[in-house]
């Protein structure tokens, strides 16, 4: 048993998936709202017998190793790393390779953080540019030990220095390019990415650097167009969208907590950490992302927003809490005062900080004394816009006994009489519910271009799984669809359930599992997982009946002959076009009669 075999027969899908998202049991199965794209009505379904999950909404799916590199964004061998601890399954290194691209790339990052790090710490650099800039560190309150734990850097004001020294570490000048140290320029020149800017790692919540953020030396005054800050390119190893600044260091204490402080800034981060506020982490950019979340929940449900109280600040809450409302997080909002942002505040008061976070409102309790403040009640126009704004918010509560709540403050605090406000809330629920079903059609025909599942590819998967279901048909639809009349990938599939079929005269879900085994098929047996999770998906309601379920029969197979005949004479059309240009005229009459047969075919069933 090779280790993903090893660690997927001692974790459990359900154990392993239910720390990510919520599930919930229908039946012999779990469904949840998935977390790989919008939407209101639980798509995604696991099954724990056959220990793969499905989302029938985007079309991703898998076993339980697949849905945490999804979730964690890992390639193959770094999620077998995550695992293995949790299964008790011990890898040994000889198993990877320390060559692979990954590998060399974060080995990148690590030697320059510790030379960017050497630079501004070492006795033996004291350049004037690197004294200023440990002048300015220890005015802004960083310590030496501070400084060590963050491991922050200089980057010197030189073009070449960290791609000569990383090159004698024996990495050429395309794998530095791809980790972000550096740029290409027209003429083919490989400079330094970073220069003459103070560097602060970001690592991944693994504790690996990954990226830097890089601060403009406060003595320059030129940025040479580039910004007070700039950051790492996205790369292979970095993706800004599923980090939070800080959360490796933050983890442990948010975990003891049950709690998780947020601010923008990094420097409100490392700021509040050293004060002594160790759960505490930083976005990277100024809205919270699905991947952020999912990473957060691994840790905590709780989250006090503190983010800067100018209108980015603002924003930031407004778009962050969204997504963190609908997955059932409790939100706070700290009210900052006495300072523009954390690490000003706590720089002039500690305790002030402190007692913000302690008295953060709930998220419905900050709309509730902010978006009503200055407001005239009176005026019909400003009311309205109030109230429409916290029905929204409202609505995105994922605990219907919150909304009964808030509803209730709402009517008293806007003086309307609740009975409109729920009407109006249920106005609101329908149209994002509308629109929600616009935007999943549009996910899942994108990712059934990138899935290569094209509509026959659906057709017949609905039929097949609608057959485990009906197994007294077998017999009927083998007779009106024979496998000729498909071209995707359930071609070779469909034959073999006939084949089978013609020797054992019945269809059972693990016989032909096992069947599949015997004949050596390990993609039929997975793709025969994925159609029996299809038929308990859509075929398990109590409401379903045998005859409705024939009549989806025979409407399946009537599609899939169209399809056929329509895609035949796609094929045709573009043959004659070619044949009309080689003025083959054998082949154009060939090519004409297929044409009359496949529209007359389809005249039959249309």
């Amino acid at each position: 048993m090779n280790h993903s075999e090893e660690i997927k027969s001692k974790l459990d899908i359900v154990d392993t998936i239910s720390g990510y998202i919520n599930l919930k049991a229908v039946g012999s199965n779990f469904r949840a709202i998935c977390p790989f794209h919008n939407e209101k009505t639980p798509s995604l379904m696991v099954s724990p017998d056959k220990q793969i999950w499905h989302c029938f909404g985007c079309g991703k799916g898998g076993d339980l190793i697949t849905f945490v590199m999804e979730m964690e964004g890992l390639d193959f061998v770094e999620a077998l790393k995550l695992l293995a601890p949790r299964a008790g399954v011990i890898l040994e290194n000889k198993d990877f390779s320390n060559n692979s691209q990954k590998d060399k790339l974060l080995q990148i990052m690590e030697l320059s953080r510790k030379y960017f790090n050497f630079i501004l710490t070492s006795d033996k650099n004291n350049s004037e540019n690197t004294k200023k800039i440990r002048e300015y560190l220890s005015k802004r309150g960083l310590k030496a030990e501070a400084i060590e734990r963050w491991q922050i850097g200089y980057s010197l004001d030189n073009y070449e220095d960290l791609i000569k020294f990383l090159k004698t570490k024996k990495f050429n000048d395309n794998e530095i390019l791809l980790a972000g140290m550096s740029f290409k320029s027209d003429k083919g020149k490989y400079f330094n990415r970073f220069r003459d800017r103070i560097m602060f790692p970001i690592n991944d919540v693994n504790g690996r650097t990954v990226a830097f953020t890089a601060r403009i030396n406060p003595e320059t005054k030129d940025d040479r167009g580039l910004g007070k800050y700039i950051n790492s390119p996205q790369t292979e190893i970095y993706d800004k969208s599923r980090l939070l600044f800080g959360l490796d260091k933050a983890k442990t204490a948010v975990k003891e907590k049950d709690e998780l402080i947020l601010v923008e800034g990094q420097m409100d981060a490392i700021t509040a950490f050293e004060a002594g506020f160790k759960n505490i982490s930083a976005v990277s950019g100024t809205a919270l992302t699905i991947s952020q979340l999912n990473l957060i929940k691994r840790y905590t449900k709780n989250i006090v927003l503190a983010f800067d109280h100018d209108k980015a600040g603002a924003n930031a809450t407004d778009r962050g809490i969204s997504e963190a409302l609908k997955q059932g997080f409790n939100i706070r909002i700290a009210i900052l005062k006495n300072g523009k942002d954390p690490d000003e505040i706590i720089k002039n008061n500690p305790a002030d900080f402190s007692q913000m976070i302690k008295t953060a409102p709930n998220i419905m309790d900050y709309y509730l004394i902010t978006e009503f403040e200055g407001i005239d009640l009176n005026n019909i126009s400003e009311k309205n816009k109030v109230v429409t704004k916290i029905l929204n918010v409202i609505n995105k509560l994922y605990n219907k006994v919150e909304q009964d709540f808030w509803l209730k403050e709402l009517s008293q605090k806007a003086r309307v009489d609740e009975i409109f406000l729920r009407e109006e809330l249920n106005k609101i629920s329908k149209n994002i519910e509308k629109n929600d079903k616009v935007i999943n059609k549009k996910n899942i025909n994108e990712v059934s271009l990138i899935n290569d599942m094209t509509r026959e590819d659906k057709l017949v998967e609905n039929l097949l799984s609608l057959l485990l279901k009906l197994d007294d048909y077998f017999e009927y639809v083998f007779n009106n669809l024979n496998f000729d009349f498909l071209l995707g990938k359930y071609r070779e599939f469909y034959n073999y359930w006939l084949i089978y079929y013609n020797k054992n005269k019945e269809i059972k879900y693990q016989a032909l599992m096992d069947y599949f085994i015997k004949e050596n098929k390990p993609e039929f047996v997975e793709l025969l997982k994925t159609i029996g999770l299809h038929s308990e998906f859509y075929w398990s309601e109590e409401d379903f009946s045998e005859l409705a379920g024939k009549e989806e029969l025979a409407k399946s197979i009537l599609e899939i002959k169209r399809n056929y005949y329509k895609e035949s004479i796609k094929k045709c059309q573009n043959e004659l076009i070619k044949a009309e240009k080689d003025n083959n005229d054998t082949i154009i009459l060939e090519i004409m009669e297929k044409l009359k047969h496949f529209n007359e075919e389809l005249k039959k069933i249309m």
